[in-house]
């Protein structure tokens, strides 16, 4: 396979293209032929790739020896490179730089481009520090003390770097070592590294004797192999660092299992928490969160107490600090971190110049000097210096190659020649080089090898004017091929710029240097999405119709941009069809109060929206010109009714239309599937009569993950296979080949993996069912479908695959091997091949696929035309002759028509395959819909009865039924009373050269006919298939035939690669599921394993983790910023590639919509500029709130996670407040920014007032506490806890609320915990509601915690302590007023929005305390109906008293408050607001208020105690939900009744204004602020009362506990309200754009933003003037788009220069278009309509208008 740039994107674009083809198209050959042109066109399915080449920096030769380190320095480093150990004998400029400025003190910020060799700009300095006091300092080497930290922002990145160390540093052969000690002196201490965070084991107070067993049986098992698989794994893992650096393994176990943690002095590594706490190790690998805990735990406080004696001991020793992935400390979060920093001085009792600090990052902008004036002030606030400090700012030295450029290279050579040429294998490779070189100036040709040619073009390709401009132009930008075309061949026409372009890009990746190095190393970034639908013109005579000679449509489009055929005028609607069958409807809208189908109706394009609920989406049948209505119809009838193609107008009252010009006669059904009434559809095509489910009828957009696997896996064989891996097929089966693929979800990543391993093993599986089938056919010994898996396993073992997952690959490999061996024994001896495994003994799967491919239902061989089920020979001679003796002659191939067409229905009805195969197998392939297998009485359908002319209980039947079953039925085993075919007598089948037939009605296929009728529908317009059939199936059948002609079965493992699998205790086990993931990824596998493929990831991988080389990258959506973009693409290219691919699939939304149109900011835009905020008094005060608290405590020889929050108030709040009083903190005190202003009277005030709240809370609900009398005082709430919820201390951004999904074994064993904020949980884990973890698909059916059920006399009811506990199940007023609603708990008596003293008990909240399976285990996807619930808007119940509300001087009906500690509620109240039902005992729950919707819902965990089943006795119907406090801005803006409509139901300006409103005060606020707009939360609030009606608009922090910034906008209001009208006024757009309100977070309210709404809101709070009158012009325009509508109903619209009128059935009024702010207008004789109801909801102008007249 060819894989040169332009190649491989044709190859893409083709796969894309030829997937939706087959899978949307083949069963509409009209719309096929319709749109086939289409596909191919640039803008729709895909973008001109662009091209970018990595950066290349200066190297310097032997360039440590060109530094002016000290000689014996630079002996180290030259020995450390000569060794392998990390350093490079050529390295990058910058690398030496950054060696040389650290050496001399300076604090460096390295700022270089991924793959640019950043961490060895911090690993080279400190390996020099360690080296430079352990031979100059030796009496300060020899104290213990932190010299250096390295903080990560997150547990993957620390985990990567400790693989370095222990590679470096703590090499098996001791290099490192010994290089340290000649260049040290010989008895220097050896240094140590280790690494603290939540995975280092363990935690506690103190060694622990069971957890040490535990712990040591793990290091057991990893480090001690017991044969030479497992040793030749295990060296593998220890030389990419996997394996704990110590000495001597095994002492250290003998140690530990005596709960001994101590380490060797030449143990590089420290593996416990415990050896570090005794035994400060010289490198701590940590980060942010884990070092909070560090600095206020006693534990840890002899690592600090050696660390500040080292530093004392000498004023030349530095702490270095070590900041990876800098970028990633933004806005508050980032403030609380570099306050953190400050608290870790404060705690070594030193200031800023005793460190030295390295900040690394890929992210930062670098356009001008303000930017790095930014970039600067970042550093110094993140790194706590309160003087300037000067960085060593290194951006990296780019290669210069002006002035190498020589030649020209003549056009000619660019026309006479193809870019497909440099594609071919290596000799045509090498005659197309040779031609375009030959007679080229400089150039040697002709070459006589490819090696020779690439390292002449190496040498030489930059003195060619075209190649010199492509590289100059692409190195470190991103170019589209038009870009580069127009550059370099500006005097060429676009087509042959563009051929010239692809031959530069084919040639140029391939110069490569002797040692391989690339010239050119390109990235080839490219878009692609889906269609969006397919829309055709509703007028079978337009001049572009399309006609298969049965159906017409007019014009076709691919874009939902058309209303009207701009060739023919007529209306032009969304086509749906029903995807078995392929038969066509036009899918629209009619108002409902239309919807009896008894009048006229006006067929809508879009629901309006202004009130979604008042229209109804129709489906109509498109008839065949030979259409009829059934004979029969039931309770559902289908009826006919006529569109007018001018107008949109349908006819439901008569057949007064029929057959007239510009009529078109559709069908419909009165019909809607129950739950859905707002759809009125089918219960069954009307086309082929085929009953039709929920999801049958669709719409052709493309949905799924099908379309993106299939671009990566074309993506992924294109790969050129890793030198030294291609000659291994059964360990490395897909020669290195791997692709990294990024979703901003994890979830998305989790169904990613679960879905392309899916489609990748079905597409293997068909490969091979195809193979085997070939080979039973050329046995000479018949084979039935039994033998079907010996050959199988014989097809596998020949090409190489293996499939299956978990226990069943191993027999599965097992089988294939000994199905080979009995094949070349069977070889050996001449004799025929027999067959020794049956599917009765094959895997679960394989019954499984089985199954899936020959009675599945869909996308069967059956569908493709490829292979069909026969009775064997022996089985069609009994069932003949059983029919012989019942009197019925009756031929061999008519015997097959009858066989044929019963299999085909029972297949589809009953599943019944294989009398051997479970029905839990069934379970997890199909639906069970009437069960499976054959009742004892089973009958024919009623197709197969009427085309034999069979009557029911005739002779004949029953003759037919005894044959049958005798020849081909046996009872379930074990029995059912079921029956199912024997496989031992049927054969599946298998000839290129067989006649296939297609039903014209049904679109079924089938390999023979039943008396000249479809065996599926009876229907006589059956046809053999054509050619151009045969390749609309091309793309399920190409590769079934590739494999066929000999070609590769590639099976790609796609593993899941987020959050949810890093759950890990390494006492139990040395890796979480992503590291073992991480190692398969590269290629470390052990014996049963294979290579993971594909790493389906999250956000995690954007940033350095090492995961071997990678040339392939791919994006299931557009990521929300361009950093993220970069820093993912940046991924690629890290194998020295010739040339790497990021495939980015877009989505159907507004942000990827924007890209996929200009995705230019994307590819090469700058990153945002970086900022922290260490100013906000909030973050200050909890930052001073943390010191104070620690030293206090430390004083009582206890801390903050020690002591119980109960035990504090109690006990010590007085006495605190004593300690804070004489506290003092001085303004020159390093643990304040220079810059903060603090009030420390005012300090100790608040935190005075915080900790009384938290002192009432705690005696009015002591059991939110644990602190009730006989509780269990070791599980009470921790101090650190409880001030850390309540916003007390630093939070880092963290989300408090945060619960987790928790799935168990069959034992009840917890193995993932995915864990997820409340807000976002509460919606995405809802009961109904279906979750991927690790390829597994689970539908959340309950509400549980691990271990709630372990409690004493709880196994049956652990819910109960939860649901009687108050902080969990919280009563909830509400207002039938207002709809105003509040927790029970804020005592409030009347509604405070508006005065309505009766308030009712609603629905109640319960909050969630984690989330469980349905029935406690996986479902398969079969039996998988999801049931959708969202999150409400987030509300506030309180409001401002009046005094607090504060008028704006300048404003005449605007006021403000600010208001801290607001109490925020956000609730999920199920699907149409029928909330959950929860049992209260054993936590099972269900959306719904009908306690049966529990009905076969057993509990959500497993215990030995809970065998019985619950029956759900003590259910209660509750909303979930939660509320939390936070600082909130409100501004009130009143509204005056009578001048504006403030009906919030019918109007949609109320609704725009208040919401756009709410967009522009967000993005003003924080502009202002300089802080991310995510920091703020924004939204609103209607409220009406005895005052009036008001629209409240609030902001807070999205710090769940408030940084302070929402109310600190307060005090600049004005200024505030004069940037919002500017950002308001100041866009040129018609109503938003992503240039004023829209952005990638509010895409879901996209369709309400409206700027100039929201300044007439605005207009009105504060110069309380109306919108004006809209100018007649304006009207004109307005009601002209309703000229054609209203003239088909009568109403003629005459236009004059100062009014509009209508005219219908003699009578005539006027038209007047008001804005819609305004109260209606009244006035005789004239229709007054809102401008919104034209522009947003035209059903209902028009309907005014009519009713008007």
């Amino acid at each position: 396979m060819s894989n040169g740039a332009d190649s491989v994107h044709k190859q893409l674009r083709k796969e894309l293209e030829n997937y939706i083809k087959s899978q949307y198209f083949g069963k509409s050959p009209l719309l096929l032929s319709a749109i086939s042109d289409q596909l191919d066109r640039e803008g729709l399915l895909y973008q001109k790739p662009f091209i970018e080449s990595s950066p290349a920096y200066k190297s310097v030769n032997d360039g440590i020896q060109h530094t002016d380190l000290p000689e014996w320095l630079r002996d180290y480093f030259n020995r450390l490179a000569e060794d392998g150990l990390g350093v490079y004998p050529s390295p990058f400029v910058h690398q030496i730089r950054a060696l040389e400025a650290a050496n001399a003190g300076k604090d460096l910020f390295i700022a270089t481009g991924t793959g640019s060799g950043k961490t060895e700009c911090f690993m080279w300095p400190l390996m020099s520090k360690l080296a430079s006091e352990a031979r100059n300092q030796k009496d300060s080497w020899h104290m213990r003390g932190v010299r250096t930290i390295i903080m990560y922002p997150m547990n993957a990145l620390v985990s990567d770097q400790i693989s370095r160390l222990r590679r470096l540093i703590g090499d098996q052969e001791n290099k490192f070592l010994t290089i340290f000690r000649d260049i040290c002196g010989l008895d220097v201490r050896r240094p140590q590294f280790g690494m603290y965070t939540g995975r280092t084991p363990y935690p506690g107070d103190g060694p622990d004797k069971t957890q040490d067993h535990l712990l040591e049986k793990t290091l057991v098992r990893m480090s001690f192999p017991q044969n030479e698989t497992e040793k030749d794994y295990f060296n593998k893992l220890t030389k990419e660092g996997k394996v704990p650096a110590k000495a001597d393994m095994g002492a250290f176990l003998k140690g530990l299992h005596n709960s001994h943690h101590t380490p060797s002095d030449e143990d590089a590594e420290l593996i416990t928490r415990f050896e570090m706490q005794q035994f400060c190790p010289d490198i701590l690998i940590t980060n942010y969160s884990m070092l909070e805990y560090m600095l206020l735990r006693p534990r840890e406080g002899k690592i600090w107490s050696d660390t500040k004696d080292w530093l004392n001991a000498d004023k030349s020793n530095k702490l270095l600090f070590v900041i990876d992935e800098a970028h990633m400390y933004r806005g508050s979060a980032g403030g609380e971190v570099a306050l953190l920093i400050r608290r870790l001085f404060h705690k070594l009792g030193i200031k800023r110049d005793r460190i030295q600090f390295i900040l690394t990052t890929a992210s930062m902008p670098d356009r001008n000097a303000d930017d790095r004036k930014t970039v600067i002030q970042f550093a110094n606030r993140l790194t706590s210096a309160n003087n300037k400090t000067e960085f060593c700012y290194l951006t990296g030295e780019r290669e210069e190659i002006q002035g190498k450029c020589r030649y020209d290279i003549a056009i000619s050579k660019f026309e006479e020649i193809e870019a497909a040429n440099f594609d071919g294998k290596d000799d045509a490779r090498l005659t197309a080089l040779n031609q375009f070189w030959d007679k080229v100036e400089g150039a040697t040709a002709p070459f006589f090898d490819l090696e020779s040619v690439y390292v002449w073009m190496y040498e030489h390709l930059i003195e060619y004017r075209p190649f010199y401009e492509l590289i100059n132009r692409c190195r470190g930008n991103a170019l589209s091929l038009w870009e580069l075309a127009t550059a370099i061949f500006p005097n060429l026409n676009e087509e042959s710029a563009l051929n010239a372009i692809s031959i530069l890009l084919a040639i140029a990746p391939m110069a490569k240097s002797s040692k391989g190095a690339v010239l050119f190393p390109a990235r080839m970034h490219m878009l692609f999405r889906g269609i969006r639908g397919v829309y055709a013109c509703t007028n079978e005579d337009c001049g572009h119709s399309h006609s298969d000679g049965t159906l017409t449509l007019g014009e076709v489009f691919l874009s939902e941009d058309r209303f009207i055929c701009p060739h023919c005028g007529s209306v032009v609607y969304e086509l749906y069809n029903d995807r078995r069958c392929g038969a066509l409807f036009y899918k629209g809208y009619i108002l409902k109060e239309e919807s009896n189908f008894r009048e006229n109706a006006y067929l809508w394009h879009y629901p309006g929206q202004l009130v979604d609920r008042h229209m109804r989406e129709v489906h109509l049948f498109i008839p065949t010109r030979d259409y009829t209505l059934p004979l029969k119809q039931g309770k559902n009838p289908i009826k006919p009714c006529y569109l007018d193609v001018s107008s949109g107008f349908l006819n439901f009252r008569d057949d007064s239309l029929a057959d007239k010009p510009g009529i078109r006669k559709l069908y419909y059904c009165d019909y809607s599937v129950k739950g859905r009434p707002l759809i009125v559809t089918f219960p069954t095509c009307p086309h082929c009569r085929h009953g039709l489910s929920q999801t049958q009828l669709t719409s052709f957009s493309t949905r799924g993950n099908q379309s993106f696997f299939n671009l990566i896996n074309t993506q992924f064989q294109v790969q050129p296979a890793v030198p030294g891996k291609d000659r291994d097929p059964d360990h490395l089966p897909n020669e290195g080949r791997k692709v990294l693929l990024f979703s901003d979800s994890r979830q998305r990543a989790a169904k990613l993996a679960r879905d392309m391993s899916e489609a990748s093993d079905l597409t293997a599986v068909r490969q091979l069912f195809v193979l085997a089938i070939e080979s039973m056919e050329k046995s000479k010994e018949e084979q039935s479908m039994n033998e079907l898996y010996d050959y199988f396993c014989l097809a596998a073992y020949q090409h190489h695959v293996q499939i299956f997952y978990g226990p069943e690959r191993e027999k599965f490999v097992e089988d294939c091997t000994s199905a080979y061996n009995n094949y070349t024994r069977c070889l050996k001896r001449k004799k025929d091949y027999i067959p020794r495994f049956t599917i009765a003994n094959a895997p679960i799967q394989m019954q499984a696929y089985l199954l899936r491919l020959f009675s599945g239902g869909y996308n069967t061989l059956y569908d493709y035309a490829i292979s069909w089920i026969e009775p064997t020979e022996r089985a069609l001679f009994d069932a003949v002759d059983m029919l012989e003796e019942e009197g019925i002659k009756i031929s061999d191939d008519a015997f097959l028509e009858v066989f044929n067409a019963w299999m085909i229905s029972i297949c589809d009805t009953a599943t019944a395959l294989g009398h051997t195969i479970s029905d839990t197998v069934r379970y997890n392939v199909r639906t069970k819909y009437s069960g499976y297998g054959l009742e004892r009485d089973w009958k024919f359908s009623e197709n197969i009865k009427n085309i034999m002319g069979w009557k029911d209980q005739s002779g004949v039947i029953e003759a037919w039924r005894r044959a049958l079953k005798e020849s081909f039925l046996d009872s379930a085993q074990p029995d059912n009373g079921k029956f199912y075919v024997d496989l031992s007598r049927i054969r599946p089948r298998f000839d290129a050269q067989h006649i296939w037939y297609r039903c014209e009605r049904c679109s079924e296929v089938t390999p023979y006919l039943l008396r000249g009728k479809c065996p599926s529908c009876g229907a006589t317009t059956v046809h053999e298939m054509s050619e151009t059939e045969y390749e609309a199936l091309g793309f399920w059948r190409g590769p079934i035939e590739d494999a066929l002609n000999g070609g590769k079965i590639h099976v790609i493992d796609t593993e899941e690669h987020t959050a949810q699998l890093s759950h890990k205790d390494q006492r139990d086990d040395m890796w979480s599921k992503t590291e073992r993931y991480e190692l398969r990824f590269q290629d470390l596998v052990q014996e049963g394993e294979v290579p993971v493929d594909i790493l389906s990831s999250t956000t995690t991988m954007e940033v350095g983790i090492d995961i071997g080389s990678l040339v392939a990258v791919g994006m299931r959506n557009i990521p929300p910023m361009r950093e993220n973009y970069q820093q993912r693409a940046g991924r690629a290219g890290r194998r020295g590639s010739s040339l790497s691919t990021i495939v980015t699939f877009c989505e159907d939304g507004p942000h990827d919509t924007l890209y996929f149109n200009n995705p230019v900011p994307m590819f090469r835009g700058d990153p945002r500029k970086p900022w922290i905020d260490i100013e906000s008094k909030k973050l200050l005060q909890r930052h001073l709130n943390m010191v104070i608290l620690q030293e206090f405590l430390a004083e009582k020889c206890s801390s903050l996670d020690q002591i119980s929050a109960a035990s504090f108030v109690d006990d010590y709040l007085m006495e605190f407040y004593t300690f804070a009083d004489e506290y003092e903190i001085r303004d020159e005190d390093i643990l304040m920014p220079a810059n903060a202003v603090v009030d420390y009277n005012i300090f100790r005030t608040e935190l005075q007032k915080e900790l009384e709240l938290l002192k009432e809370k705690r005696d009015a609900h002591p059991e939110l506490f644990v602190v009730e009398e006989n509780a269990n005082t070791s599980v009470a709430k921790s101090l650190l806890d409880a001030l850390y919820e309540e916003g007390i201390v630093p939070t880092y951004s963290f989300p408090k609320n945060v619960v987790s999904t928790y799935i168990t074994d069959t034992n009840g064993k917890l193995i993932y915990e995915v864990d997820r904020g409340l807000d976002i949980a509460i919606g995405e884990y809802a009961p109904g509601r279906a979750i991927v973890v690790d390829k597994q698909t689970y539908q959340i059916g309950g509400i549980f915690y691990p271990g709630s059920e372990r409690r004493r006399g709880q196994a049956l009811t652990p819910a109960r302590a939860y649901v009687e506990d108050p902080n969990y199940l919280k009563p909830v007023l509400s207002c039938a007023e207002c709809g105003w609603f509040g927790l029970e708990e804020e005592k409030t008596k009347v509604c405070p929005f508006c005065g309505n003293s009766v308030l009712e008990r609603n629905r109640q909240m319960l909050r969630p305390w984690g989330f469980a399976p349905k029935n406690a285990e996986a479902i398969p996807e079969s039996q998988l109906t999801e049931e959708y619930s969202a999150v409400q808007q987030p509300l506030y119940s309180t409001l401002p008293d009046s005094d607090e509300m504060t008028p704006i001087s300048s404003c005449q009906h605007i006021r403000i408050a600010s208001r801290t500690n607001q109490r925020i509620i956000m609730l999920n109240k199920g699907i149409d607001n029928c909330g959950f039902m929860v049992c209260k005992d054993c936590g099972a729950t269900m959306p719904g208020d009908d306690i049966h919707v529990l009905d076969g819902i057993q509990r959500p965990y497993r215990s030995k105690f809970a065998q019985s089943k619950c029956r759900h006795l003590n259910a209660m119907n509750v909303n979930l939900g939660y509320d939390f406090v936070t600082d909130m801005l409100v501004m009130e803006i009143a509204l005056d009744d009578e001048r504006i409509d403030t009906q919030r139901n019918d109007n949609p300006w109320l609704i725009r204004a208040a919401q756009s409103l709410a967009e522009a005060f967000r993005l003003a606020a924080s502009k202002e602020l300089d802080v991310e707009f995510t920091e703020l939360v924004t939204g609103y609030r209607l409220r009406e009362n005895y005052k009036g009606t008001f629209v409240d608009i609030y902001l807070y922090d999205s710090l769940s506990s408030g940084a302070g910034y929402a109310v600190s906008v307060a005090d600049e209001i004005d200024l505030l309200l004069d940037k919002i009208e500017e950002l308001l006024r100041n866009c040129d757009c018609e109503d938003a754009c992503h240039n004023c309100l829209k952005h990638y977070r509010n895409h879901h309210v996209h369709g309400l933003l409206d700027r100039f709404a929201a300044l007439e809101l605005l207009n009105w709070g504060r110069n309380g003037i109306l919108a004006q009158a809209i100018p007649n012009e304006k009207q004109v325009a307005y009601v002209d788009t309703l000229t054609h509508i209203l003239n088909m109903s009568g109403c003629k619209i005459n236009i004059m220069s100062d009014s509009i009128t209508v005219s219908r059935q003699g009578k005539q009024k006027q038209i007047v278009v008001y804005p819609a702010m305004w109260v209606e207008p009244y006035g005789n004789d004239t229709i007054f309509i809102s401008d919104s109801f034209i522009k947003y909801a035209k059903p209902y102008a028009v309907q005014k208008i009519i009713e008007g007249c």
